[in-house]
This record gives C-alpha cells, sequence and structure tokens, in this order.
C-alpha cells in the first residue's frame, strides 16, 4: 500500500505547474517530494533530506537539505501547491455527513532557533512550535487546514481561516461542524451560520446559567441538543473520536512536523 501511495504522490508531482525562477536550485516538486516521503515514513523531515533513505527507484532528483526545506515550506506558493496536492490525491466519492474541527500542537524544542515559532498551551503545558488547525468529515478526508504559531487561538483560527474556505464548498452546506468545548464561542456560531453551517460544540460548564449577554442562535440550539438530548450527546462523543483516531493514526503527523 505505501508504494501504491507513493507512485501515486510522485504522479501528482509531476501534474504540477511549473515555476521559473533563477534563484530556485530545487524545483516545487522536488521541495514536496521530500516532504512527503518524510509523512509517509512518519520521519523527519532532515530524515527525508538523507539519500541513504531513499531507496534509488523512489526519486532520482537532488534532495534539498535542512535549512532550504524549512525555508521554502514557509512560502506561501509552497503551502499552496501542498494544498492542490492533497486535494488531488483526497478524490472525495462520499456524500459526506459530518465534519470535525480540532487543533493539533506541533511542538518544537525550546531552543529551536525558528523565529516563528512561539509559545503557547499544549500538552498540559507551555510549548513552543506550531499548531495544525484541521476539518476533516466523517471519512477522515481533510478538508481543510491551515499551520499557525502555537499561541493563536483555535476559536478565532477557525473563525477567520477554516470556517469561510468551507463555506465556499456547496456540497458541505447544512452540515454540522462537531468541536470541543474550546470551541464554544458566539462569534464562531456567527461565523459557522454564515458559511452555511451548523456548530455543535459543548459549554465548559453545562447547565450553568447563562447570564445577560446576547447569544447567537446557533448557540442556543447547540445548548439545547447536548444538554438535554443525552442520546444525541453519547453519540455526538463517539462521531468526535474520528479526529482522534485520525490524529493517531500511524502517527504520521509527528512525520510532518
Amino acid at each position: 500500500m505505501e508504494r501504491e501511495l507513493w507512485c501515486l504522490i510522485v504522479a501528482t508531482l509531476r501534474r504540477l505547474p511549473r515555476r521559473r525562477h533563477a534563484q530556485l536550485t530545487y524545483s516545487d516538486p522536488q521541495i514536496l517530494a521530500v516532504l512527503f516521503w518524510a509523512a509517509l515514513h512518519d520521519r523527519s523531515i532532515n530524515w527525508a533530506c538523507q539519500r541513504n533513505h531513499w531507496p534509488g527507484q523512489a526519486w532520482r532528483r537532488l534532495l534539498p537539505n535542512q535549512s532550504t526545506m524549512s525555508r521554502r515550506l514557509r512560502d506561501p506558493s509552497t503551502i499552496q501547491l501542498i494544498q492542490q496536492v492533497l486535494d488531488r490525491l483526497q478524490v472525495v466519492h462520499h456524500i459526506p455527513t459530518r465534519l470535525i474541527l480540532d487543533g493539533k500542537p506541533l511542538s518544537l524544542r525550546s531552543h529551536t532557533g525558528d523565529p516563528d515559532a512561539t509559545y503557547g498551551w499544549a500538552d498540559g503545558g507551555k510549548r513552543r512550535g506550531y499548531k495544525l488547525h484541521l476539518v476533516i468529515d466523517d471519512q477522515q478526508c481533510v478538508r481543510q487546514w491551515i499551520v499557525k504559531p502555537m499561541h493563536e487561538s483555535e476559536p478565532v483560527v477557525a473563525r477567520e481561516d477554516l470556517v469561510p474556505a468551507l463555506g465556499q464548498t456547496p456540497t458541505l452546506n447544512g452540515l454540522p461542524v462537531l468541536a470541543d468545548a474550546n470551541y464554544d464561542r458566539n462569534p464562531l456560531y456567527a461565523a459557522t451560520a454564515d458559511a452555511g453551517l451548523v456548530l455543535l460544540a459543548p459549554r465548559q460548564r453545562p447547565g450553568t446559567e447563562l447570564g445577560h449577554r446576547t447569544h447567537h442562535p446557533d448557540r442556543l440550539t447547540s445548548m439545547y441538543f447536548l444538554e438535554h438530548c443525552s442520546g444525541l450527546r453519547k453519540h455526538l462523543f463517539v462521531m468526535r473520536g474520528d479526529i482522534e483516531r485520525f490524529f493517531g493514526r500511524d502517527g504520521q503527523l509527528r512525520g510532518v512536523a
């Protein structure tokens, strides 16, 4: 299966539009090949930069070094190409029934020299690095993703980056978006509704009074279903496990980090 997937990745990389630039020693496919080889084998990018970790027939072109990879992967155009490759690899033949929203810390060593890495809460303490913000569907296909510095708020990133992009896909219109209590924010409910979606997120303190401020109608609906319909609450909790299995499956995310 791994070999077949790599052949599909290579075929996709070869169909990418060519970018000609006199200052680029390595082409975009050369950069992305190293990234996907690392992810495919649950290894670091530095590991994938070393020729002895590649079979001769897997990739015959020159390999960039770690510093080149770090620089090129920060280029917005490279990020767009990564999304193009993922879109082509993940040809979805099913009609999704739900979306799941969450974040995954990508911690670095505290003494890293990466100037863009920041401190934020992760794994029960302060960590330095980045965070992967992700939306998957019920078949664990990635629908939207973005990597941000660790300190950036998950609900804010979801509201400003992920949800508006989801709203541009007509086939997702009307779907529920499942999230944990961290995403229970009125502005996010409003943005999700504007995108044609329905956010369902439990409160951090279920059963408490709401106070006097105005709440978005979708938040009130979410509260009613999750706090008064125990069967639905348990069902949604089970479905939320899809993203935990996605994050843990084969540990592939550590390879990207």
